[in-house]
């Protein structure tokens, strides 16, 4: 971009596809697009397998001030667009993200997740972590290990006897205040009274079942990872990068989840566009590229990527 590039496909950025990014497939380690196997070449940097939810209904999720903000049992980004196709209003009006207090059950989950919160501040105003909440009814139930290496310890799984203690536990590089025990203290009190009226008033989670009430207490990462990249940097069919003029930048290529306006993603389109951008750049003569060298970007998967964690991808 210092050099007048032009960015793409920034709109699909947003895109929430299926429900990966709501009901990400483990919790309790970092990197938790999957649940990763001990046998795999790089578990030592990924220290923790993570565990899969069977039932919403066992727990909540809460965002870094310690407050509920969606229906944790609701499906993906369909749920939002047939609500909203049956009052006739249009599904991103009713899932912009605003306020915290704006967030309701017709949000897609994504939005709900990253609305800002009291804990957001600038330059980022970042929405920050999500945490799973649950107690040791909920651990049996689902049948969980809730030990090493099922779990990451060092910032993204705690263990308390009371709630209070367990806000307090909570020490993650993303969480940008320390979490007060009251307010966590208050939200399960909150969700509890809805078990026993058996309607939740705040986020419509159909008939809450499973009081959180049982010690120990944990609270285990569950933040949405990046799933695909979508944005990127303009190109032409050449793998050219283009500038905000839409003239080729010379000696420039782009190619990968790199290059924006793709929705396919993965090996096949880094090894085809790299392709594409190398044998074209072997045509180019010195005179052509003169003192600016080829550049040839490749981005592959940003597996399991926190999304707290994830900057632009050029």
């Amino acid at each position: 971009m210092a050099i007048g590039a032009s960015l793409w496909g920034l709109a699909n950025q947003t895109l929430e596809n299926g429900a990966t990014m709501r009901t990400q497939r483990a919790l309790a380690t970092k990197y938790n697009y999957t649940t990763w196997k001990l046998e795999s070449p790089i578990f030592p940097l990924v220290r923790a397998t993570g565990f899969n939810v069977k039932d919403w209904q066992d727990l909540i999720l809460v965002n870094q001030v310690g407050k509920r903000f969606y229906d944790e049992t609701k499906g993906d980004v369909r749920t939002a667009i047939s609500a909203a196709k049956s009052r006739r209003v249009c599904p991103m009006i009713i899932a912009m993200p605003r306020t915290f207090s704006s967030i309701r059950q017709n949000t897609i989950f994504t939005h709900a997740a990253l609305a800002m919160n009291e804990y957001s501040e600038p330059p980022d105003y970042c929405a920050g972590p999500l945490w799973a909440i649950f107690d040791a009814d909920a651990v049996e139930r689902e049948g969980w290990k809730v030990v090493p290496p099922s779990v990451d310890p060092d910032g993204y799984f705690f263990a308390a006897n009371t709630l209070e203690e367990l806000a307090t536990a909570i020490k993650n590089e993303y969480q940008a205040k320390p979490m007060q025990g009251a307010t966590l203290q208050a939200t399960v009190e909150r969700y509890n009274s809805f078990v026993d009226a058996g309607e939740d008033k705040d986020f419509g989670k159909p008939a809450p079942k499973h009081k959180i009430q049982t010690p120990p207490f944990y609270a285990a990462w569950g933040t949405p990872v990046v799933h695909d990249t979508r944005a990127g940097l303009r190109i032409n069919a050449k793998c050219q990068v283009i500038d905000m003029s839409g003239k080729v930048i010379p000696g420039l290529y782009c190619a990968g989840e790199s290059a924006g306006g793709f929705n396919q993603h993965g090996m096949g389109r880094c090894a085809t566009q790299g392709f594409i951008a190398g044998t074209d750049a072997a045509k180019l003569s010195p005179a052509q590229v003169g003192a600016t060298p080829v550049v040839a970007l490749s981005e592959g998967r940003h597996w399991g990527v926190p999304l707290q964690t994830e900057r632009s991808m050029t």
